[in-house]
């Protein structure tokens, strides 16, 4: 009798990190479709580079951290900047006439430095007295004017996975509704709404796989009904693009370090970009989410502790030639929704992850993916931080809260991020000192 609940228990944690895993592989998919396509890199890289940061990650983290289980997907708030950077060193290159064969390693090697520094960040925020002081730099309606910001940049992403221009500019152009475009957007529209108003409606942690499978269902269903070949469907946007998939070794092949071009690194917008990932992948996404984790993971956590351990899984991951991974809230109610409470599933998921990293054949899959899937998933985390964070304050009465956050979320649009986020601090500041103003003159009385 006292074996069935230890069995049980493995049973949810094996089937908690086959979820986990599978989504891991998923997520790299999207990733390298965002970042490497466009870009024209070869997707199977970018899978397993996004692939191998989150099995190093995810082991690292796991190992150190105090929490039983705590999973550490790609960060969806980082991958705005990779695409930009990626697109900035392919254009570089064919601005000064030079061969693109420098825009692979040159893309990796900014990646891994994205984590390097991340990891340094870490290390820094772990020496600090850090306690109240987050709510103090980065009040509420600043944080909520930042994921707004971040929300619309992978809203717009949605349109490059679908070979588009932003919507700015397709308005500009009188592109927006031509029939040939209109029909992609609009259908990932149409399906990152439904999925965002059933994440509200639905918790359960087959949503997401079911909405994947669904889509992915009635896409073939339509391309064989219509009598549309798959070359075709992919030369029109439908589907990612084929990929038969390399060893492993193809990404250590890819990091050759005598063709990485520093000089293009070191660009003002390119290097922009890199420091954009550095900052917002451990500030506004573990950062914030490592102070929130706590009641979720039910364990008391030193929040210096969590942040040396996520400084070794950066830096590890970095070194190793992998793309940034981060602890996410979500996905980790979801992995212990599952059954995954133990440290055993969160070392199967990275194992699972790694099955498909060593395993390259199951690249084959990527080919046979819609587009809707990963743009109508930029579609709906896009919603869900727009509306999370400029609408639900206006709605609940919060007028000043909404102000400051759409002011922060128009200048982060009109300035870039860094700009944003260096106008919000210093009117935080301000507004600070303005409301101290009048208890000095008083004390001064």
């Amino acid at each position: 009798a006292n074996e069935e609940p230890k069995l049980m228990s493995m049973l949810g944690s094996l089937g908690a990190a086959g979820y986990s895993g599978i989504n891991a592989f998923l997520d790299a998919a999207a990733f390298a479709s965002i970042v490497f396509a466009p870009a024209g890199l070869p997707l199977d890289v970018g899978i397993q580079h996004a692939l191998l940061g989150y099995v190093v990650m995810q082991l690292v983290v796991t190992w150190l951290s105090a929490a039983s289980a705590m999973i550490t997907p790609v960060s969806y708030e980082v991958i705005p900047f990779l695409a930009r950077f990626a697109t900035l060193v392919v254009h570089s290159l064919q601005a000064k006439g030079e061969p693109s064969s420098a825009a692979l390693p040159t893309v990796l090697a900014g990646s891994a430095l994205v984590s390097v520094g991340a990891g340094l960040l870490f290390l820094l925020l772990s020496a600090m007295p850090i306690g109240d002081s987050i709510s103090k730099l980065l009040p509420a309606p600043m944080q909520a004017g930042l994921f707004a910001a971040i929300g619309w940049s992978l809203y717009e992403l949605s349109f490059e996975t679908l070979k588009l221009q932003p919507p700015v500019a397709m308005v500009a152009d009188g592109s927006l509704f031509a029939p040939d475009t209109a029909r992609l957007w609009l259908t990932a529209n149409g399906l990152g709404f439904c999925l965002w108003v059933l994440s509200r409606r639905i918790s359960h942690p087959a949503l997401f796989p079911s909405f994947v499978l669904g889509v992915t269902a009635c896409t073939h269903i339509v391309l064989r009904v219509t009598g549309t070949a798959l070359a075709e469907a992919r030369a029109g946007g439908w589907l990612m693009e084929a990929t038969s998939g390399r060893p492993c070794s193809s990404l250590w092949y890819a990091r050759d370090f005598r063709a990485v071009r520093l000089d293009i690194l070191l660009e003002p917008e390119v290097l922009t970009q890199l420091l954009c990932a550095i900052l917002f992948g451990p500030l506004v996404n573990s950062l914030l989410n490592l102070v929130l984790i706590e009641p979720l993971v039910a364990t008391k956590l030193e929040l210096g502790a969590e942040l040396r351990a996520h400084a070794a899984g950066s830096l590890a991951l970095g070194l190793a030639g992998g793309h940034s991974n981060y602890v996410a809230i979500s996905n980790t109610a979801i992995h212990i929704k599952c059954g995954g409470v133990d440290r055993l599933s969160c070392y199967a998921a990275a194992a699972t992850a790694a099955l498909f990293l060593l395993v390259h054949p199951l690249f084959g899959v990527v080919g046979y993916v819609p587009t809707l899937v990963v743009a109508a998933t930029c579609v709906y985390i896009g919603i869900d931080f727009l509306v999370d964070n400029l609408l639900v304050p206006l709605l609940d009465g919060q007028l000043a809260s909404a102000a400051v956050a759409c002011a922060i979320f128009g200048a982060c649009l009109q300035m870039g991020m860094l700009g944003g986020v260096a106008a919000g601090l210093v009117g935080c500041q301000l507004w600070a000192l303005a409301s101290r103003a009048p208890a000095c003159r008083e004390k001064a009385e």
